[in-house]
């Protein structure tokens, strides 16, 4: 019998959406029959979804955060919230197909080193992204993430790596840990609202020695930013994920690549400077006063 799993969804008002994420999820959980748990984590900081909740979920576990804490203090707050020893985060715009949780626990439970395991992300159930097989590079010191060049067939192992492919991060809305490690080291508040704290997740755990693996038999497919496309306008997402970029490579990078990282900026700051790019400076200003104030 599979060892139970903690399921942790933070959410917005998204009804709509967890509609679809919960289908999927109940019809998975019917043919695990393992006394999994759902935990949907209200991070609309009002309380919002209770009756939505009573009406469509009513065996899953409300947590309302008391305002609005962004995607790593939800996490938290769910994985603290659950009762079993493995934990799956998962977003409401992401739904899973026959299978996926099954084959991520046989990948996590194959060995103490493996940290982290995600599912290979289709987005929109039709063709994958960089999220799919995450690969990190650094270009002039800046990090960057790209797709492996790896051809897969969704549903199947990759013969090279049976036991898992190699990634740089597990995707943070769709991943399965052992809870207590994550609750030792959970997502980085530095990263909030949203956006790089898997990416620093799993870059933390791979120079600690650990493993991140996507199996390519478990298939998810992503609605790619299906909540906070409705939330929070297109200016301040590009704002949170160029922000976190570089608080990322100050945190990581070592002192040549950070060097050139600090030059590298500085430069781009220069000429954004003589074109009025605002934006690009606004990024930067961000950064700096997000680094500073810690």
């Amino acid at each position: 019998m599979s060892q139970p799993i903690s399921i942790v969804i933070p959410t917005l008002a998204d009804g709509d959406l967890l509609d679809g994420a919960l289908g999927s999820l109940a019809a998975e959980l019917q043919s695990r029959s393992a006394g999994d748990e759902v935990l949907l984590v209200d991070d609309t900081g009002s309380g919002a979804l209770a009756e939505w909740i009573a009406l469509n979920a009513p065996g899953a576990q409300h947590i309302v955060n008391p305002k609005n804490m962004g995607f790593a203090a939800s996490a938290l707050a769910g994985a603290k919230a659950a009762k079993h020893e493995l934990l799956f985060l998962m977003n409401p715009d992401v739904r899973l197909r026959a299978g996926c949780l099954d084959f991520l626990q046989e990948t996590l439970e194959q060995s103490q080193k493996v940290w982290a395991v995600a599912p290979y992300v289709l987005l929109n159930g039709e063709t994958d992204t960089a999220e799919s097989l995450p690969e990190l590079v650094l270009e002039q010191g800046i990090p960057r993430l790209q797709r492996m060049a790896l051809e897969l067939l969704p549903g199947h192992a990759h013969p090279r790596y049976p036991a898992g492919i190699p990634v740089a991060f597990a995707l943070g809305g769709a991943c399965l840990l052992r809870r207590a490690e994550f609750l030792k080291a959970p997502f980085d508040v530095r990263f909030e609202p949203f956006y790089w704290e898997d990416v620093d997740h799993g870059h933390t755990a791979l120079r600690a020695g650990r493993q991140v693996l996507v199996d390519p038999r478990a298939v998810a497919e992503h609605h790619h930013r299906g909540t906070l496309g409705k939330h929070v306008p297109d200016p301040l997402v590009r704002a949170a994920i160029e922000r976190n970029r570089m608080l990322f490579a100050w945190k990581h990078l070592g002192p040549e690549d950070l060097q050139a990282n600090l030059n590298q900026l500085a430069a781009c700051a220069l000429e954004h400077t003589v074109c009025e790019e605002r934006e690009e400076l606004l990024w930067l200003a961000l950064a700096l006063e997000r680094e500073l104030g810690r």
